[in-house]
């Protein structure tokens, strides 16, 4: 500690000596940002269409003058932040050293050497980082801030600018946030308290802790008898008075789950100074008119939702609940829940991965795998049916025979590439075919994982920021698209290929947009969460629908997919629907019989139009020439194998259970 004296003396006659080598040696800002004391804008953040969503803590951040606040906060503050403020020249070496003998005294760092003064430059124009070039920096710039300025006009900017917890920065916000008065009005036991806040916002906070709020008040107080500003009667009554504080008011605007997520990701980055008080300028990727939709999807309903836009991954819209009034939990993030049949997805596109094609045929029948025997939601089974026909209707005894062939862990080894994190060791088993994982997954990351399905094979990894500008516009960063092949195009295609069926006659068909459109539903036990995640080839929504405390929400994936229908339809209102890009070795439309697998004839029951490689497509019994395409003959499986027990084709040629 005695070496930081010397130094800062040291550093004092340098800058005495010459201003200018000091501001460039250290890269200080220039002096003409120091021609006022006045608080830079607030952070303003757009969107995508460089819209102003807001401005983050505006509300929390009221400038007044030095006449509009109780002295009694300004005695406060010297009294316990510097009690030397009027005879230092910025900086106060014999405050440093009272500092060094009280903490020495307590064993422990209790006491601080920065001047009022200090603090200021610290907050208008440096960083929190805890070095000695910060500190040097620090000492230079409360110096020439001493030399501009009168002690008044510090003292004001000082008590405009910092930080009271609870969002408010600034003494006028404060007296608004905590006590529901304006500044000038605050008693001499509420300045008390609100001077004690700075040093430990989020301990002596009254709403977090008020044991710890009065016994900081008290702290303060003795201090202002020992500085003669109060008397010990005056104190012993401020002590004696209650507080009521005014009750919390939360900042309720557009997209604030949104901006809350924004505003966290800056301040890893750039700390939260800069980006409360930097006079920053946030491009996002956000689009207000998509968010409006989002947040009129939930409605009474707990849960969340998120869009992306999944050829960029852009977010253009986000909703972690139905009020963030009611609660600041980002659920998109924080609600780790099962998926259901939203994850089986990821098995079907393991077994496509694998060669088996979209007519493959899975016999729907009563089973147990020892002693595991699921059935479906609706209690029926159907015989044989196409891998495409018991996705479209998410059954469950097809999709665990199908797990079992292809094996699960190769379907949580690609849920893994495409994101989820959550899965363990422990999901090795049949029941994660149905999306009955150990812990779950969030909708972030099942959102971005069907970007894969929606992108051809391609992931896009979320981006939100796509450009920050500091207060003099210049270029702070600029964000830029993340994406990993995960799946081959042709897989992608065929995977969505089937979820479209998913919304034209499958359990999705509230959703059905009249458009190209895919997506899959998903209901846990006991309707605990309801889940759907969809895509055009413009918009990826995942929607979920779950009561905070797990109790049974009382709806299915087949109405959640009703909300994500009604609010994609204003998304895509006024705009050409568009069809996904068909691979160039993909043939479409092949009229399948979806009980046999094979090309429907006359006297199928049921048709469905299915994707394939070219080359595994299925043909007519005739083998017309009008079926097949060059060089792929050798591919289909000959007469005499047809005639053969369809079990027995070659799984290379035309795959099936």
């Amino acid at each position: 500690m005695p070496k930081k004296i010397i130094i800062i003396t040291v550093m004092v006659v340098l800058f005495s000596m010459s201003a200018n080598i000091c501001y460039a040696f250290l890269g200080l800002p220039g002096t003409d940002s120091l021609n006022n004391l006045n608080l830079v804008a607030a952070t303003q953040v757009f969107d995508i269409n460089g819209q102003l969503i807001s401005k983050l803590f505006e509300e929390n951040r009221i400038v007044v003058t030095i006449n509009n606040m109780s002295p009694y906060v300004q005695q406060a503050i010297i009294a316990n932040e510097d009690t030397r403020f009027y005879n230092h020249i910025g900086i106060d070496p014999i405050g440093i050293i009272r500092a060094i003998v009280v903490n020495i005294r307590q064993g422990s760092l209790v006491e601080g050497g920065s001047t009022i003064t200090q603090q200021l430059a610290k907050n208008m124009f440096l960083t929190q980082e805890r070095t000695l070039i910060r500190k040097v920096k620090e000492a230079l710039l409360a110096l020439i801030i001493e030399r501009k300025f009168s002690k008044q006009e510090i003292m004001q900017a000082y008590l405009n600018q910092i930080y009271f917890g609870e969002g408010a920065y600034g003494v006028e916000a404060a007296a608004q946030m905590y006590f529901g008065k304006h500044a000038k009005e605050l008693s001499l036991s509420e300045s008390a308290l609100l001077a004690g806040l700075p040093r430990g916002p989020n301990i002596y906070s009254p709403y977090i802790d008020m044991k710890a709020a009065l016994d900081r008040r008290s702290v303060v107080l003795a201090g202002m008898v020992k500085e003669g500003y109060v008397t010990e009667q005056e104190a012993e009554r401020a002590k004696a008075e209650p507080i009521k504080v005014a009750g919390k008011k939360k900042r309720v605007v557009q997209a604030s789950y949104f901006l809350d997520y924004v505003a966290n990701e800056l301040v890893g980055r750039y700390g939260a100074n800069r980006v409360y008080k930097g006079g920053l300028k946030v491009y996002t990727t956000l689009d207000i008119k998509q968010q409006q939709a989002a947040e009129a999807a939930l409605g009474e309903l707990q849960g969340a939702v998120l869009a992306l836009d999944p050829k960029t991954g852009y977010v253009k819209a986000m909703v972690g609940g139905r009020s963030y009034e009611e609660s600041q939990i980002n659920r998109v993030f924080v609600e780790v829940r099962q998926p259901g049949s939203a994850f089986k997805p990821f098995l079907y596109a393991t077994a496509l991965n694998q060669g088996l094609a979209a007519n493959a045929i899975i016999v729907d029948e009563p089973i147990n795998i020892n002693g595991y025997s699921p059935v479906n939601y609706d209690k029926k089974n159907r015989g044989p049916i196409t891998m495409k026909k018991a996705l479209r209707l998410s059954v469950n005894v097809a999709a665990v025979k199908l797990g079992q062939q292809v094996g699960i862990d190769q379907a949580l080894a690609l849920a893994k590439s495409l994101g989820i994190t959550t899965l363990t060791p422990e999901d090795n088993n049949l029941a994660s075919a149905l999306g009955g994982l150990t812990q779950g997954t969030n909708l972030w990351e099942l959102t971005t994982a069907y970007s894969a399905f929606a992108n051809g094979g391609v992931l896009s990894k979320p981006v939100s920021i796509l450009k920050v500008l500091d207060e003099n516009d210049q270029v702070l960063e600029e964000g830029r698209i993340i994406q990993q092949s995960i799946l081959k195009p042709e897989t992608a295609y065929i995977l969505t290929d089937m979820l479209q069926s998913v919304l034209q006659a499958g359990t999705a068909t509230p959703a059905n947009l009249g458009r190209p459109a895919a997506g899959k539903t998903g209901t846990t036990d006991n309707y605990e969460t309801a889940w759907f995640i969809g895509y055009t080839p413009d918009i990826l929504v995942g929607i979920y629908v779950g009561n905070d405390n797990r109790k049974p929400v009382g709806i299915s994936g087949t109405e959640v997919s009703a909300l994500w229908g009604k609010m994609v339809s204003k998304i895509v209102a006024n705009t050409p629907p568009t069809d996904f890009p068909v691979p160039s070795n993909v043939i479409t439309g092949i009229p399948i019989c979806a009980n046999t697998g094979k090309l429907a004839e006359s006297g199928c029951k049921e048709i469905e139009y299915s994707a394939f490689v070219q080359g595994t497509q299925p043909l007519p019994e005739s083998r017309s020439k009008s079926w097949l395409t060059p060089g792929t003959k050798e591919q289909q499986p000959n007469q005499q194998e047809r005639k053969q027990p369809f079990w027995k084709w070659p799984w290379s040629r035309l795959p099936s259970f």
